[in-house]
């Protein structure tokens, strides 16, 4: 795992209504501003959940995707021009392994992988030479991203 920047890396925090998991804000620490800014969040109807995403030239919320939940299993992610099946979105390279794997807009193969001893801590890297992006924490729910995986903060 690599070493943080606070000035360069985007620290994003979750927070889920505790009674509709389906329903939450991501926070982001912003450097212009004391108050951490709403840069997602996630309105749930029956069963479509629509998340927003804050643009910071215009100030305003646009609409960044939705997700379908017709079963457990069948769930689909769609974002812009993209449709994705929970299956697709990540996957195993082998039957044995820990770590998820995952294409991003850029075409670029990342992997979600477990941290040391705290499975629920998970580090995202490049496939292809390991370069650390970003680190979820599951005890203050945090991911921290580095600049390399600003460009496909969404994918993340």
């Amino acid at each position: 795992m690599s070493g943080f920047d606070s000035n360069t890396d985007l620290v994003l925090r979750w927070e889920f209504d505790p009674d509709e998991m389906r329903k939450l804000n991501i926070w982001m620490n912003h450097p212009e501003s004391q108050e951490p800014l709403k840069l997602y969040y996630f309105s749930t109807f029956e069963r479509m959940s629509t998340y927003y995403r804050y643009n910071l030239i215009t100030g305003r919320y646009e609409n960044a995707g939705n997700i379908e939940w017709n079963t457990l299993r069948n769930i689909r992610l769609n974002m812009g021009l993209r449709s994705l099946s929970i299956d697709s979105m990540a996957w195993k390279n082998k039957n044995n392994s820990r770590s998820r794997r995952f294409k991003a807009l850029n075409n670029v193969e990342y992997k979600w992988r477990p941290v040391d001893a705290d499975p629920a801590n998970l580090e995202c890297v490049t496939v292809s030479g390991k370069k650390f992006v970003a680190l979820y924490t599951s005890a203050d729910k945090t991911l921290r991203v580095n600049p390399r995986g600003h460009p496909i903060l969404d994918d993340i």
